[in-house]
């Protein structure tokens, strides 16, 4: 099981979650790109300055003419572009063809033991749908997956003509990953005039059939036709799970013909692939199958693959296993770590916080190897290891200590299968679980900063399974409220001639308080007062702050809170010898939330939380308040918006709520999500006045 790196993520430091922006994570297509991009910009670059450098010059334009296609445009690829150019007027290549077959054999893995290895044929055909367009092919391998072929012809004519080049191989190991066995080879696909063609030819071989565990129809690029076939031996039984169907056209055919079974999945006119911002996971809302190789007979036997929970649940176990434990390594640890606690709670966080702090995450991804836990004493020795050693040392520490703990297996949120699906790609995590005065706690050393007894919101809500010896426990992780991650904020200013002075002070629970622990402890020290005036002035530039104080920031299980001076610059406009004041002054970036014609999926926050504030304004007691705006009281079954102006004498107080109570917001629902942050985005721009008795 792959590891799983924790996400970091800016904490939310103002009332208006809309200001907080997530980073899109990183995408391997996005690297390969950049290598073309980058090329691109040389070759410019020198043909511009550098004409002294021509023999130079020379061999870049003869290497980019051998990656781009100039051809004889046949005139029935011209008409088809023609008339695809029309329905897809954003995309410059389209695929119109994309066949991928598989078939079954039996073989064995590194383990000897015997197990079904399938092959994939594919052909994909590609038609430019403007004079200069390109796209980057990918394929990525693994020890898990050999490429075996993997070609590229470009259409003269009516004819194909194969390169004999096989692609341009890379690592996509990066600074975050100790050792990573993922591959990828790719072709650049460039054309010159609309209808050009290209081919590509691919032979793939998985190794070991349970890891071919699911396959999407959409792709990068819109797709006219994409068939998936699979050619069933007699002797393995397999299913075929169908997720996210509903509202898709999918044309399924099943023959059976010589001992085996041919099944075929065909859907057309498939829009792109595309990411979008804080997008729903695609295995929420894109049709794609669950691959459930459930048995098979080998030389009359029949050998038992995954057709319950409990075959996956003895797979993993096994893998768990083969760790190779030794306590007696890490036993004076423990001891080092629990002395002087005189408590079981104690003693629990003191290893608990222990793996959080200590251990570095590193991932280790290398076939069966990145499935099997690093050993206790080799975490502990490296003071590294991925989600799943980390979980291993945890666990084998609370057992030395005394403890019932088990090691986990868990999907996070961006996996919506239940553990009862038994196929491998429901679980992509590890943590450990312990049982402790008729309790259950999920313990993710991976999410540092996250105090005893809470969760991280990417497994809330999630199904866990829990080992124990050759049984398991299914557990769900508790589910938290957007009030139990709250951020509060209390400021009080005066006013004075045109400026606004005063206190405020920033209160984070839960998941906000876990974030700012994240990003704070990674800062460097000489970096940590900048940080701190930043996150107080709200990223506004009319504000500043000054004589800042924090609670104490090394103890995560505490409110953090912030406090110090502030003054806004700019708030007052003086109309006709009136002021008018807003006293909200945080940046209304609405705009990235607010869902236009072109957002293709709803969004997905990745938290739940709530938002408070409490403002107040002390005008002179000569002067009193105007135009002070309604109550705006908003109630969908997902999110509430509250905000009130109180004035009380020469005082006013703006109190304003807002709750996530969901996660989600599914596109459906867009109508009266947009409806909400238009009516905030209005309440929180007013400006009241000030005039004179």
């Amino acid at each position: 099981m792959i590891g799983i790196k924790p996400q970091k993520r800016l904490p939310k430091l103002q009332f208006d979650l809309f200001y907080y922006n997530l980073a899109l994570p990183n995408n391997p297509l996005m690297k390969v790109s950049s290598v073309f991009t980058y090329g691109s910009l040389f070759f410019a670059r020198a043909f511009i300055f550098s004409r002294r450098h021509l023999r130079l010059i020379t061999a870049l334009f003869l290497a980019f003419l051998s990656l781009s296609t100039f051809a004889q445009v046949a005139s029935d690829d011209l008409a088809e572009a023609e008339l695809l150019a029309r329905t897809y007027k954003n995309d410059g290549v389209i695929c119109r063809s994309s066949y991928h077959f598989f078939s079954f054999d039996k073989g064995k893995n590194s383990f000897g033991d015997k197990v079904v290895v399938v092959q994939e044929d594919a052909e994909l055909e590609f038609l430019s749908l403007k004079n200069f367009s390109a796209l980057t092919y990918p394929e990525f391998y693994n020890k898990f997956i050999q490429l075996k072929t993997f070609k590229k012809a470009v259409k003269y004519a009516s004819k194909y003509v194969t390169s004999d080049r096989n692609g341009i191989d890379r690592s996509l190991t990066d600074e975050n990953i100790f050792f990573d066995d993922s591959r990828v080879r790719y072709f650049p696909l460039r054309f010159t005039e609309k209808g050009s063609s290209a081919r590509i030819t691919v032979k793939k071989e998985y190794t070991d059939g349970k890891y071919l565990t699911r396959l999407f129809f959409h792709m990068p690029y819109p797709v006219v036709e994409q068939i998936l076939e699979f050619k069933v031996p007699e002797w393995l039984s397999i299913d075929f799970k169908s997720m996210n169907f509903d509202g898709y056209k999918v044309e399924k055919q099943q023959t059976s013909k010589g001992g085996y079974t041919n099944y075929v999945f065909i859907m057309k006119n498939l829009p792109a692939f595309k990411s979008e911002f804080k997008q729903i996971g695609r295995a929420y809302t894109d049709p794609h199958i669950l691959i459930q190789i459930k048995s098979f007979e080998s030389k009359g036997d029949l050998l038992q693959g995954f057709d319950k929970t409990a075959d996956v649940y003895k797979w993993n176990n096994r893998l768990y296993n083969m760790a190779g434990n030794d306590k007696e390594k890490i036993k004076s640890e423990v001891s080092k770590i629990i002395a002087g606690k005189s408590t079981d709670i104690d003693k629990i966080k003191a290893l608990y916080y222990f793996v959080q702090d200590k251990i570095r995450y590193i991932a280790y991804e290398d076939g069966y190897s990145g499935y099997i836990p690093a050993s206790a004493q080799e975490v502990m020795a490296n003071k590294y290891g991925d989600c799943k050693g980390m979980a291993n040392l945890l666990t084998e520490m609370l057992k030395i200590a005394g403890y019932d703990a088990h090691f986990t297996w868990i999907g996070t949120r961006a996996l919506p299968y239940p553990q009862s699906l038994p196929v491998l790609c429901v679980n992509n995590h590890a943590i450990a679980t312990l049982y402790y005065q008729g309790k259950e706690y999920f313990l993710d050393a991976t999410e540092k900063y996250v105090p005893f007894g809470e969760n991280a919101y990417r497994i809330q809500g999630k199904e866990a399974m829990v080992a124990q010896g050759e049984k398991f426990d299914i557990k769900k992780v508790p589910i938290t409220v957007g009030d139990d991650h709250k951020v509060f904020t209390k400021a009080d200013f005066t006013l004075k001639d045109e400026l606004l002075t005063g206190k405020v002070q920033v209160t984070l629970t839960g998941n906000e308080r876990k974030d700012f622990h994240q990003v704070y402890h990674d800062l460097p020290i000489s970096n940590r007062d900048k940080f701190f005036n930043s996150f107080l002035e709200f990223n506004n530039n009319n504000l500043e702050a000054s004589d800042i104080k924090t609670s104490d920031l090394s103890n995560r299980e505490i409110p953090v809170t912030i406090s110090g001076t502030i003054e806004l610059k700019n708030a007052v406009q003086i109309i006709s010898g009136n002021k008018y004041i807003n006293v909200d002054f945080f940046p209304k970036t609405l705009d990235k939330y607010m869902p236009d014609e072109k957002r293709l999926k709803g969004y997905d926050f990745d938290y739940v939380l709530s938002f408070e504030d409490e403002f107040s304004l002390t005008i002179s007691a000569g002067s009193k308040f105007t135009d002070v705006p309604e109550k705006l009281e908003l109630k969908y079954p997902g999110y509430e918006f509250k905000g009130e102006y109180q004035v009380q004498g020469n005082k006013i107080i703006l109190k304003k709520y807002l709750v996530l109570k969901n996660s989600v917001i599914n596109k459906k629902d867009f109508a009266d999500w947009t409806k909400f942050l238009e009516s905030i985005k209005e309440f929180s721009s007013f400006f009241f006045s000030v005039t004179t008795k």
